[in-house]
């Protein structure tokens, strides 16, 4: 590959080449790596790049594209090319951020608190009160510390001449910190010898820093801290992200909903009362965070928090306020705020911005706007970016009037011409090297002895060679960042070295409702899958004449088909041609009910469950979605119908065997428990209800598929399927994992060991209904014909939904006032 694998890269002209100082010529720190490049195959490379895919798709990690309404799960895009940073480099960029972290931080202080910087003009009153974020309520509110800015990202471009500019702050909830761990996991393993011979530093001694430091300022009650990861929920920009970082800091990740304030203080609601939250580290925006003191209208705040942070019983990460910093109106000023609030000059310098709220500065920018970009002053000024190169005469007139008549609301800034880094990319003959734009993504967080910078950080790379918006949002790719040590690496894990007897834990009592909610559904829903599957795996089978014996069952099964929305209502009438028609949709369409729509719905609830997912039960669940996705109905032959329903039947059994295996059996696995046999009784009932309609006393092979039965059925009695056995078999046989005995026991011992538990719940319908299974006379009660055998089966599927019912007042529409008080006492 060598002699091709520059045929397409750029030449860099007046851009910064990350990897080459000359024409095919590495810089030192690069070399190892183009080596590398170099002896590598085609076929090594194409492996590379799909091991990324495969591993970013299997993890199901996504981002939405603001540009691409109709892309907004857009995959998390990952260059297989690290970026690589040099250990003096980097140590010239860690010592910049963190000291504008320190100083950001001070000017925050200063802002909420005695605004001397107001006072002595160092900030013009317009620049402040002008902006939406300058919280009012916040002033005054003092922070555990002093620290307000605890978690800080700043994005950062290198100029033409090799230096680095500061070209955005990010104070509110910084954004890509999850991504850049999941990129470090991903390519770290592409390249595991590389990553160990060049020694890049780890990014776990950083983690452990951000979690350690916010136990340590947080407020104290006797008891050890307790964390969460408040999240604004999956329509959130980067909640994959937050899910991943909740999970590799162990912190529940919350959403609003899961939050109340009680007393001054704010409290998680679990399923066994309040539990008292110390440290909220929330990615939700300021404004919105308290409908009481700041957007009345938000309706994705926690109604009190101020009050309660104020009373200093919550350390809330960043401080409420935080987004003020993110103006770029501010970087003119920030020069002379560093001497005067640290005493010594800027190590960075900003993208050059003018604040044309200052009549010198307006104009000076009017004077060169077609070199510049016009911007929003404040957050809430909603308008596009404008190039001045891409306007005329007139337009300049035009915008330079705007500017003029509302100087207050614009900022002009250089437009930089930044870097660009190597970047693997398809090419009509192959694979091949090139080069994107890119900027540097670098995370800060603070600590007692000061603030720390994560080694590396994230790169983001332009969608094309031309691009002039730096954005994730609009379609970008990303990069993982390696930081080189020339000494040996720590090995440092976030994970505990040693855990006393005190750290035990065996309980699942501070699961939040909304997540035992989410599990108790997720239970539903697999289940739902699998009937589902199977239902359309009968039908079919009848129409292939693999399963003849369905053909006098049709009736029944039409009916199911019927009552589950995948055939019309006079299904058992139609054509066979119609019915094959509707069922292959059925399989592959998502639009329609069916099991594609199933799937969607599981995966849905499975992505508010993330961070509580093994990695591989996702991956699972992703490719079970993803090979019917590529399907469609039109194309889709009834054999491969029937084997795209084997292989979901047999992924969903799997995803069975992981609850079975692989989950505590605490309280939320009891949950989930519930959901699964609730959804299985009423899918038995329904079964055998049809199977015992009035006319239908004949086949019976049909109802056994269903149930997964037929393999017992055959083993015991050696003989066609006759009523008397089929019917003991799913429904007096506890042994039988599908009866309908199963289930009650199952459930009605799961109810009681729910109440010793959590105290005070019970349920005498499900309780009657074991009694009256236990009472049935085999040869009186399991005749099809029965009426009494109908009315037990439609008490019992009435009786599931009950309790689905019992359980959703009592665990998910919130705790039970009593228990809250005795909780809070």
């Amino acid at each position: 590959m060598p002699r091709e694998l520059l045929s397409a890269y750029p030449v860099a002209g007046e851009r910064y080449d990350e990897m080459f100082s000359a024409p095919a010529t590495p810089r030192p720190h690069w070399a190892r790596l183009y080596a590398d490049l170099q002896r590598a195959s085609g076929r090594l490379m194409r492996e590379r790049v799909e091991t990324v895919a495969r591993e970013i798709r299997e993890t199901g990690a996504t981002f939405d594209v603001h540009a691409d309404p109709g892309a907004v799960d857009r995959p998390w895009d990952a260059d297989v090319i690290p970026l690589i940073l040099a250990q003096d480099e980097w140590a010239e960029i860690e010592v910049a951020v963190t000291q504008r972290a320190q100083l950001l931080d001070r000017i925050l202080a200063d802002l909420y608190g005695a605004q001397h910087t107001l006072r002595e003009g160092l900030l013009p009153l317009a620049l402040i009160y002008g902006n939406a974020h300058f919280l009012r309520p916040c002033v005054g509110l003092e922070t555990p510390g002093g620290v307000r800015l605890h978690h800080y990202a700043v994005d950062l471009a290198r100029s033409p001449d090799g230096h680095w500019w500061v070209i955005a702050d990010h104070a509110q909830s910084p954004l890509g910190v999850g991504y850049a761990l999941e990129n470090r996991l991903i390519i770290s393993r592409v390249f595991p010898d590389l990553f160990r011979d060049l020694k890049v530093v780890h990014l776990a001694t950083f983690f452990a820093a951000l979690r350690d430091s916010l136990a340590h300022w947080a407020p104290s009650d006797g008891a050890a801290p307790f964390m969460v990861l408040l999240t604004g929920g999956l329509t959130t920009d980067g909640y994959f992200g937050q899910a991943y970082l909740a999970r590799y800091l162990g912190l529940p990740l919350v959403e609003v909903n899961d939050l109340t304030v009680r007393d001054g203080m704010v409290w998680l609601k679990t399923v066994s009362g309040l539990r008292r939250v110390h440290v909220l580290l929330r990615r939700i925006a300021d404004d919105g965070s308290d409908p009481l003191e700041l957007r009345g209208d938000s309706a994705t705040g926690i109604p009190g928090l101020v009050d309660a942070a104020r009373r200093g019983s919550v350390l809330v990460v960043n401080a409420l306020g935080s987004s003020l910093l993110e103006s770029a109106s501010l970087f003119g000023f920030l020069p002379a705020l560093a001497e005067r609030l640290l005493g010594e000059p800027l190590r960075m310098p900003s993208l050059a911005t003018w604040w044309c709220g200052e009549p010198a500065a307006m104009e000076q920018a009017l004077a060169r706007i077609e070199t510049l970009i016009v911007k929003p002053a404040f957050p809430q000024l909603q308008f596009e970016p404008v190039f001045g190169e891409d306007l005329d005469g007139p337009g300049r007139d035009a915008l330079a009037a705007q500017v003029r008549a509302r100087p207050n609301d614009y900022i002009a800034q250089e437009r930089i011409q930044m870097s660009q880094a190597p970047v693997w990319e398809a090419h009509a003959r192959g694979n091949r090297l090139s080069a994107r734009a890119m900027g540097l993504r670098v995370f800060v967080c603070a600590t007692p002895g000061g603030y720390v910078a994560m080694p590396g950080g994230l790169a983001r790379v332009a969608t094309g060679p031309d691009t002039r918006v730096l954005s994730t949002q609009r379609g970008g790719s990303s990069k993982d960042s390696w930081v080189l040590s020339s000494a040996p690496v720590s090995t440092f894990s976030l994970l505990r070295t040693s855990i006393g007897a005190d750290d035990l834990v065996r309980t699942g009592l501070d699961l939040s409702s909304r997540v035992v909610e989410n599990l108790f559904w997720y239970g539903r829903h697999v289940e739902r899958c699998d009937a589902t599957a199977r239902l359309l795996r009968v039908a079919l089978g009848r129409l292939t004449g693999r399963a003849a014996a369905a053909e006098r069952g049709w009736p029944a099964i039409a009916e199911l088909l019927a009552d589950r929305g995948l055939l019309a209502a006079d299904g058992a009438a139609l054509d066979d041609i119609l019915v094959v028609r509707a069922l292959r949709a059925a399989v592959v369409d998502d639009a329609r009910p069916g099991l594609a729509r199933a799937l969607h719905e599981l995966s849905q609830i499975a992505l508010r469950l993330r961070e509580r997912m093994s990695t591989d039960n996702w991956r699972l669940m992703q490719t079970m979605q993803r090979n019917l996705s590529r399907r469609h109905a039109g194309a889709l032959a009834l054999s491969d119908a029937i084997e795209e329903l084997d292989q979901s039947i047999a992924a969903l059994m799997t995803l069975a065997g992981f609850a079975l295996d692989g989950m505590t059996r605490d309280l939320g696995w009891r949950f989930m428990s519930c959901g699964r046999r609730i959804e299985r009784l009423e899918w038995m009932c329904a079964i055998l209800l049809s199977a015992t309609a009035a006319g239908r006393s004949g086949e019976i092979e049909w109802a056994l598929q269903l149930a997964d039965s037929s393999v017992t059925y055959r083993s015991r009695y050696l003989a066609k399927p006759e009523w008397l056995p089929v019917l003991d078999l799913l429904i007096r046989d506890d042994s039988n994992p599908r009866s309908i005995a199963f289930q009650l026991r199952g459930l009605n011992d799961y109810v009681q060991r729910i109440g010793r538990t959590v105290g005070e719940f019970h349920d005498e319908r499900i309780a009657a209904a074991v009694d009256a299974l236990n009472r049935m006379d085999p040869t009186r009660d399991l005749d099809p014909q029965s009426p009494q055998l109908r009315a037990l089966l439609v008490e019992w599927q009435g009786a599931a939904e009950n309790l689905s019912e019992l359980i959703s007042q009592r665990f998910f529409s919130h705790v039970a006032e009593e228990r809250r008080e005795s909780v809070s006492a």
